[in-house]
């Protein structure tokens, strides 16, 4: 995707319709979301301060770069969107254009939207295709490390212009809102989706409705993975000097009100991205470890001897525990962001499939997932030394494989509280299981988009003080990773 400046008239745009297409998309998609937070101006929440725009001249006259989305700001696209079509317009628009162009650089240099409304990507985070993120995350907890280093690096509320605004924040930001206000709601519906009626054998109406939505979903999915990873490294637009060293950066001592709560301060300053070489993920800490660090701070912010004896003994007696308890480590399932491709599309589908579909073959995929690593069934570890990752992925399983059998129970083993209510209420109707929603899209939900938002975090982020120097020279080959996983 280029688009290239011509001469000194500003930038000219040598792109295929197509492409103009998407770039046009990401636009309006980004600029409905600052719209969204209202204002002044109906951009958005705007700064106190007044705008200052760099000179038109200056700008011509500094050396410019084809970038992608991570520097390709608003401002950039909008001058090279508007000279693409500026061609087609009528005359008393190519007379005005200087004016119009910046009328509009002015408003969008004078609106402002909080860094709490933006998502970014894993790479302005300082991640590269190495790094945990870049495999184990979700919009959501994609946005809370965005927050937490944001916390970190004393970013929380700063105020980012519009016009400065970069591509890739819109990507992921636009995404971020969707899935949150689309995909999850449609996805806990056609969890949800009651049989209704049965058409042959295992396929059933509610089957019918719901196949659109998972397919919808999944294909959404994966056309946000391949925009997000090509706009990441496409030549979108030339952008000067200054226009790259702004992108995406909020301005400087101008903040939105409001204070970060102490509790997510605290935490933000006790954790730093994960990186493959030199910081581990929180996730791959042993149990005994957290359990002595929730030992140590409790016994930090309590002010009775007593208490903290209290708590230390405990300590002991629960690592005591931890160390004589042996477990099978290997028969935890793999967790679903591990599967491969292959066996990712098997779990999808399966979800359709009655009695063995969902939690049941998950678990299957996922000990088979294990056999294909080789690992050993039969060995064991002390519970202390199992890592977080483990215990999250067996209580994940665990939940999912609960609500299942919970579900079985109510359609075919039991009746329905639901229903009973329902007939209580309106006798002679004959309400069944099949025709009320099913309990799985809600009592699945928390595990979901809870626990598996929180282990996404977990295994995004490292602890401050596991942060070691890293390998000199620092040369990592980027490679091609997923984003995001349903």
């Amino acid at each position: 995707m280029g688009l290239e400046q011509s001469g000194r008239s500003g930038f000219v745009v040598g792109i295929a319709r197509r492409r103009s297409v998407v770039v046009a998309i990401s636009v309006a998609a980004v600029v409905s979301v600052v719209l969204s937070f209202g204002g002044e101006r109906g951009v958005g929440a705007l700064a106190s301060a007044a705008p200052v725009t760099p000179s038109a001249q200056a700008a011509r006259d500094e050396p410019t770069e084809c970038v992608g989305s991570r520097f390709a700001t608003l401002g950039a696209v909008y001058d090279a969107v508007f000279d693409s079509l500026l061609p087609m317009m009528p005359p008393e628009i190519k007379n005005e254009q200087a004016s119009i162009k910046s009328r509009a650089h002015r408003d969008m240099q004078g609106a402002h939207i909080s860094t709490l409304a933006v998502s970014n990507h894993p790479y302005d985070l300082g991640a590269d295709d190495k790094d945990p993120v870049m495999t184990y995350r979700d919009p959501i907890s994609q946005w809370v490390v965005t927050q937490l280093i944001n916390v970190r690096e004393g970013r929380a509320g700063t105020a980012i212009p519009v016009e400065d605004l970069t591509v890739a924040q819109a990507v992921e930001s636009v995404w971020l809102y969707l899935y949150v206000t689309v995909m999850v709601p449609l996805t806990v519906a056609r969890r949800t989706m009651p049989s209704i009626a049965t058409i042959a054998g295992p396929l059933t109406v509610g089957t019918l409705i719901t196949l659109p939505i998972m397919f919808g979903v999944l294909i959404a999915t994966q056309l946000y993975k391949s925009i997000s990873q090509k706009l990441v490294d496409a030549c979108i637009v030339s952008v000067t000097r200054s226009q790259k060293e702004r992108a995406g950066k909020p301005v400087k001592d101008l903040r939105f009100a409001g204070q970060v709560p102490g509790i997510i301060s605290d935490i933000a300053g006790q954790v730093a991205l994960a990186d493959s070489d030199s910081c581990p993920p929180i996730s791959g800490i042993p149990l005994t470890r957290i359990v002595t660090r929730t030992s140590n701070y409790l016994q930090a912010i309590s002010a009775n001897p007593a208490t903290d004896r209290q708590i230390a003994a405990m300590n002991r007696q629960l690592q005591d525990f931890m160390r004589h308890t042996r477990v099978h480590q290997n028969l935890i399932p793999a967790d679903p962001s591990d599967f491969s491709t292959g066996e990712g599309i098997v779990s999808q589908i399966g979800t359709i499939i009655p009695f063995v579909g969902g939690a049941p073959m998950d678990i299957v995929i996922g000990l088979n997932h294990n056999r294909g690593q080789k690992a050993d069934f039969r060995a064991t570890v002390p519970l202390s030394d199992l890592t977080v990752t483990k215990t999250l992925t067996a209580a994940y399983y665990a939940y999912a494989l609960t609500t299942h059998m919970v579900e079985l129970a109510w359609q075919y083993g039991g009746t329905d509280p639901t229903a009973s209510m329902l007939n209580e209420l309106l006798p002679g109707l004959g309400i069944t299981a099949d025709m009320l929603p099913r309990s799985t899209g809600i009592l699945g939900a928390p595990n979901l988009y809870g626990l598996v938002v929180y282990h996404n975090v977990l295994r995004s982020m490292c602890l401050a003080e596991d942060k070691r120097p890293a390998p000199t020279p620092a040369a990592k080959k980027r490679v091609s990773a997923a984003a995001a996983r349903w």
